[in-house]
C-alpha cells in the first residue's frame, strides 16, 4: 500500500530538515511512541503503543534513516512488530524550498500483516495517511516555533 501527502511548513528548509532529524523531536512525534533510543548514526530503537480500530498493541520498532542529502531529501525505514503483526514502511522525504517556507512531501510503501491486516486494506490506508500525516503536522509545530 503506497502512503503520500504533502505539509508546508513556515519555516526555512534548514530549520525544517533539522526538525526532522532531531532524536526528541521524532520521540514526540511518532505516532504511539513511548521510547526512542539512538542505537548509531541514522538508527534508533523505538516502543510504540498504537491501536488499529480494534486493533491494538504494542510494538518494537527499528528506525533507520538513509540516503541523506541535506538539506533535501533523505530515506527512511521503520520496522516494527509486536502481538498485533507487523508494518513494515520505507520510503522518502523531500524537502522544497518556497520563500521563506518549505514544503515537505512524503512518499511510502507499508506491508503490514497478522491480525493488523485483518482490519483492512481499504481501512488502512486510511489509518496509514492519518498517522503520516499527525507526525508531520506535529513534526510542524516544533519547526514554527516549537521546543524541541
Amino acid at each position: 500500500m503506497q502512503v503520500e501527502g504533502q505539509v508546508t511548513y513556515s519555516a526555512p528548509t534548514e530549520r525544517v530538515w533539522q526538525v526532522l532529524r532531531d532524536r526528541d523531536a521524532l520521540a514526540q512525534a511518532i505516532p504511539g511512541c513511548e521510547s526512542l533510543e539512538e542505537t548509531g548514526p541514522g538508527s534508533y530503537h523505538a516502543m510504540l503503543k498504537l491501536g488499529i480500530a480494534a486493533v491494538k498493541g504494542s510494538y518494537t520498532a527499528e528506525v533507520t534513516v538513509s540516503d541523506e542529502r541535506a538539506p533535501g531529501h533523505y530515506r527512511l525505514k521503520i520496522s516494527g512488530q509486536g502481538g498485533p503483526g507487523f508494518v513494515n514502511m520505507e520510503g522518502d522525504v523531500d524537502l522544497s524550498p518556497q520563500g521563506e517556507q518549505t514544503a515537505v512531501a512524503y512518499k511510502f510503501d507499508v506491508q503490514v500483516g497478522g491480525m493488523i491486516a485483518a482490519v483492512g486494506q481499504r481501512m488502512l490506508g486510511g489509518v496509514g495517511r492519518m498517522l503520516a500525516g499527525d507526525f508531520f503536522k506535529a513534526m510542524q509545530k516544533v519547526a514554527e516555533g516549537g521546543a524541541s
